[in-house]
């Protein structure tokens, strides 16, 4: 319980303080994470525990997602989840391994293969810091919105291979996924979404146990996904997409949006408390400048994605920005590659740093600059299709 008072305390003084600086609410809570965290006051000591938890929140929001997408309109959005997803995903991660390989890995003494994973890692995005900075400013339903969330699907499914090969290329690992638990893990969810489950509790006509039936459709769809070395948040999503065309999806947006929003908090309370800020302090010069070049590489590609996928110019930078910092799955691919033998302990601190900075630094980069030029971030939304 004082655990619960604690975390609770951190957020409500940290994230009113960051929004009255005009930051937003992400860098408040990630201000409260390093406070007290194990490198700040030492409050919270266990940080692996915060973030597994914090993860469903990840997984509910992609669930709220996928209830907003028919399966016809999922179908309809192939082009940026494949087309734009995979170039951003290619492009992103050839140049991230090359300028690290090529230049980076001399100053570091970090190993090619090394080199090339984190390249990988870092292409990834943050789907929770991406999809909060849109919806803050009602992107999310314009077309840059769709394309932005097509490649966060695009990599969330890249993920997955990408541990695989972590696991091939070390021999050991802590889990692999296998197509037929795959297999299975996506019949279960199709025959219990026939069976229509979720009709069950709605008989009851009563308010706390249709909540009850919503969480157990969404954690045990994830769960069962993460049992089948899946993504967890890819079973949310899909499970959320099944569900899009039930009448049940009012009721089920509003029954699981207060555990999302709470769990979102805390997933960026986790982040926080990982930055080690030891390893800050010892190479802030070079973490300094790993962020600087992670941003402005994405930042750069993805501005040219935008620009040759057909965006609006006034979408351009604003996707760009909400894509360029790393993502949680990065963090997920470091720990394996580094149990697989193929990243030292401290190239994994090292780079996991470098993620979570980027992750806090995008909000405040975004405010800036609204605060520059009013208007150039959230002011063409109105007349988009």
């Amino acid at each position: 319980m004082e655990l619960v008072v604690v975390l609770l305390l951190s957020a409500v003084l940290c994230v009113p303080l960051t929004q009255l600086l005009g930051l937003g609410t992400i860098p408040g809570y990630l201000l409260a994470g390093m406070v007290i965290g194990p490198y700040g006051l030492q409050l919270v000591t266990d940080v692996p525990a915060i973030v597994d938890i914090s993860q469903w929140g990840v997984v509910m929001m992609l669930f709220v997602i996928g209830l907003e997408l028919e399966p016809s309109r999922l179908w309809g959005m192939r082009r940026e989840v494949f087309g734009v997803g995979i170039l951003q995903m290619v492009s992103c991660a050839l140049m991230l391994s090359l300028l690290i390989g090529g230049l980076l890995r001399h100053l570091i003494g970090m190993s090619l293969h090394g080199a090339v994973i984190c390249g990988l890692a870092l292409a990834l995005s943050s789907t929770a810091v991406a999809m909060r900075l849109l919806d803050e400013r009602n992107l999310s339903r314009t077309p840059m919105g769709r394309t932005a969330l097509g490649v966060l699907l695009l990599q969330d499914m890249a993920a997955i291979p990408i541990l695989i090969l972590l696991g091939v290329l070390g021999g050991g690992g802590t889990k692999a996924p296998s197509f037929v638990s795959a297999l299975i893990a996506v019949a279960v969810v199709l025959v219990c979404y026939r069976l229509r489950v979720i009709s069950w509790a709605e008989r009851a006509q009563l308010q706390e146990l249709f909540t009850a039936a919503t969480l157990l459709v969404v954690i045990g769809t994830a769960q069962l996904f993460d049992h089948a070395g899946l993504s967890a948040g890819l079973g949310g999503f899909l499970v959320g997409v099944l569900l899009a065309k039930s009448k049940y999806r009012p009721a089920m947006e509003t029954s699981i949006e207060p555990f999302k929003g709470l769990l979102l908090g805390l997933f960026f309370l986790g982040v926080g408390m990982s930055v080690n800020l030891e390893v800050v302090q010892v190479h802030w010069r070079f973490i300094t400048c790993g962020v600087a070049a992670l941003l402005g590489v994405k930042g750069l590609i993805l501005y040219g994605i935008a620009r040759v996928s057909g965006l609006p110019r006034y979408h351009r930078l604003p996707f760009a920005m909400a894509l360029a910092q790393g993502g949680e799955f990065g963090f997920a691919i470091f720990n394996e590659a580094w149990d697989n033998g193929l990243l030292s302990a401290p190239h994994r601190d090292l780079i996991s740093v470098v993620v979570a900075i980027s992750m806090a630094v995008v909000p405040i980069l975004i405010k800036l600059v609204e605060r520059v030029q009013p208007g150039r971030v959230q002011g063409y939304t109105s007349g988009a299709p």
